[in-house]
């Protein structure tokens, strides 16, 4: 079991974005302006999300040495996820400035804590090997 104090931004990453993704689920299913094409894929890229954060909160629960790759996994697809989505909701005149304000945060903290996350991860591995 990787505990807390031993990977507190991998824990953090995967708390995050179960938070997010679960909301966005849920937001994604009560959105009537979404139709059935859009609705599917705002669901399923959700639920993609969701399941990565699942991933990586049993990995670091069992100590499974696959974290390491769940860590990347889910740190890319959510800075590149951030990187496609952010800049067309910043230049859309569709959504008003909270809604903006909001998802910029959303964007800047998951960029942020995918790279503290990878930064700890290097890190571990990096003294891991200098112990042997």
């Amino acid at each position: 079991m990787t505990r807390l104090k031993e990977a507190p931004w991998r824990w953090a990453l995967a708390a995050w974005t179960l938070g997010i993704w679960v909301s966005r689920v849920r937001n994604a299913i009560a959105d009537d302006d979404l139709d059935g094409a859009a609705r599917a894929s705002a669901i399923l890229i959700a639920v993609a999300f969701v399941a990565g954060g699942l991933a990586l909160a049993t990995t670091l629960w069992t100590g499974h040495r696959w974290h390491a790759i769940v860590v990347d996994l889910l740190a890319g697809a959510g800075i590149l996820r951030w990187s496609i989505r952010g800049p067309i909701i910043l230049a859309s005149d569709e959504w008003e400035a909270g809604f903006k304000v909001v998802h910029t945060v959303l964007w800047v903290v998951t960029v942020a804590l995918s790279v503290m996350a990878w930064r700890e991860l290097r890190s571990s591995h990096g003294s891991a090997r200098h112990r042997h």
